[in-house]
This record gives C-alpha cells, structure tokens and sequence, in this order.
C-alpha cells in the first residue's frame, strides 16, 4: 500500500472522505491527487494531513 492509500484508508475508518480530508487540510483535491502522481508531496503537507487525521510524523530509530 502506497502512502496515497495509506492516508486514504485512515481517513475512511475516520469517516471522512479524501476530498473533506484535503479541504480540511487546506488543499485542493485535485492539487493533492496531482502531488501525489508527480512525487511533490512535502514534508510540510504530510504533516498537515496527518494534523487533520490526528497523527504526527515521527522519527524512530531502526532496531537491531
């Protein structure tokens, strides 16, 4: 699964839709459909997608 489907797929067992998802977040559906298909999705906009979701971007240090 692809982080597009990943974030999709939270939003869904949050009840929201990707398009309420991206209008929450500040963004136009279609300008965030076309981040993802041309790889320019920021830093920045994963993490106000991820605010609107309820997430935060962490950085874990691998084991072993």
């Amino acid at each position: 699964m692809d982080l597009k489907d990943e974030l999709k797929a939270i939003a869904k067992e949050q009840g929201i839709t990707f398009k309420e998802l991206a209008a929450k977040a500040g963004l136009n559906e279609t300008g965030l459909h076309d981040k993802f298909k041309r790889g320019s999705l920021t830093v920045k906009d994963l993490s106000t997608l991820l605010a609107v979701l309820g997430l935060k971007i962490a950085f874990v240090k691998k084991q072993g």
